[in-house]
């Protein structure tokens, strides 16, 4: 198949840093070039991930760190937005189908596609989704769907990197760890009062836009200067698997119902386990008691971290390379793909035959009309030729 994956212009593919989406847009093109398929990508000009790219931008633009700079990058996004549609609408003759990673398919609802949604369903986007109902959509998690159960899901795709990229570390050093957003949906700041409460080294790293700079400043700056606590920054691949499989425990409260958790996956590679806060995805992602825990908060999480530290690390990695890698997410994206361009096949031979009842019904209405003008003409013609022979008599 020819398919043609379509970015956002924030990130590149694959991204340097920070970008889960885009890691798993690279490992998906990875994944299907390995099965024999033709994948594009519709993305940032920088981008590189081992196929063809049509540049939407000539160099990926992230997110602004300040909220002064958002209107600025809004118009920037529209225009490129605009232009991403033109040259989407130009190879349609040349692809299979259309998959998005964030880009609005709204206007190709008569091609086959699919959207994956990347991030949580939220209040805001409720219109914009219900204005979108004949588009196909694909999760990250069983959970995800029930924020919308009425979209047309293909289903659940969990996403997937390659295992053998984390090492399996079967004796960790002593510190726990956070990767992520700096932002009131991730709560790092619960990672860190855990961590200082029990006495153990926290390692942090993540980004920080426009969206967590505030919280940032009034919730985690505070804790910057504690023996206990040391923050890295945004890291790269290389640096989160280092920090990952080093780590005795990864720690995740998430604060909001998230759709899947890349940070998750990647620890249990290198066979670390995951203390979360049970929202969203975690309860998919975790196997309750034996590649981490369930936690209503990181109070009740406390009284367990020797339960996590004993766990089986070697079974953790075993269990996440083998239900959770790029090489199942392609399978399953290709699945995916056949079962939306079969619909659309049996659409079009619906449509043939709709148009042919309506033909055919056309040419049966019509054929009434017609015999009916026919036997009026047929009747004046008779009346004409009596007429005539009338004339002829008296004469």
């Amino acid at each position: 198949m020819k398919v043609v994956l379509v970015a956002n212009p924030y990130v590149p593919v694959p991204p340097l840093k920070y970008g889960g989406t885009e890691r798993v847009i690279a490992y998906l093109i990875k994944g299907l070039k390995e099965r024999g398929h033709e994948p594009i990508l519709l993305g940032p000009g920088d981008s590189k991930p081992g196929c063809e790219v049509i540049p939407t931008v000539e160099h990926s633009i992230f997110f602004p760190r300040k909220k002064s700079g958002l209107p600025a990058f809004e118009r920037e996004i529209d225009r490129i937005n605009k232009g991403t549609i033109k040259k989407l609408k130009d190879i349609l003759p040349g692809v299979d189908i259309i998959h998005s990673h964030g880009f609005d398919l709204g206007k190709f609802e008569n091609f086959p596609n699919l959207t994956t949604i990347h991030g949580p369903i939220i209040f805001e986007q409720l219109e914009y989704y219900a204005k979108r109902k004949n588009l196909y959509f694909a999760s990250i998690s069983k959970n995800q769907q029930e924020a919308y159960p009425k979209l047309q899901w293909v289903g659940a795709v969990y996403n997937g990197e390659d295992p053998k990229e984390f090492p399996v570390i079967k004796r960790p050093k002593d510190y726990v760890c956070f990767i992520g957003r700096f932002d009131r949906e991730k709560n790092p700041h619960l990672a860190i009062e855990l961590a200082i409460s029990y006495g153990i080294k926290i390692k942090l790293a993540g980004k920080i836009d426009f969206l967590g700079d505030d919280y940032f400043k009034t919730e985690v700056k505070k804790y910057l200067k504690h023996p206990l606590v040391e923050y890295l920054g945004e890291i790269d691949k290389k640096q989160t698997a280092n920090l990952l499989s080093h780590s005795k425990l990864n720690l995740h409260p998430t604060g909001f119902r998230e759709p899947f958790g890349l940070t998750v996956l990647e620890a249990a590679y290198c066979g670390t386990p995951t203390m979360a806060i049970a929202r969203g995805s975690m309860p998919e992602l975790i196997e309750e008691g034996r590649t981490g825990l369930l936690v209503e908060d990181f109070v009740e999480g406390y009284h367990q971290m020797d339960e996590l530290f004993s766990m089986d690390r070697e079974y953790i990695a075993r269990r996440a390379r083998r239900l959770f890698n790029y090489q199942v997410m392609s399978k399953q994206y290709l699945r995916a793909y056949k079962k939306v361009t079969k619909i659309f096949r049996i659409k079009e031979r619906e449509q043939e035959r709709i148009n042919q009842l309506t033909q055919q019904s056309k040419r049966e209405l019509e054929s009434v009309w017609s015999r009916d003008i026919r036997r009026r003409q047929l009747q004046q013609k008779m009346k004409i030729s009596k007429g005539r022979k009338h004339r002829g008599t008296i004469e």
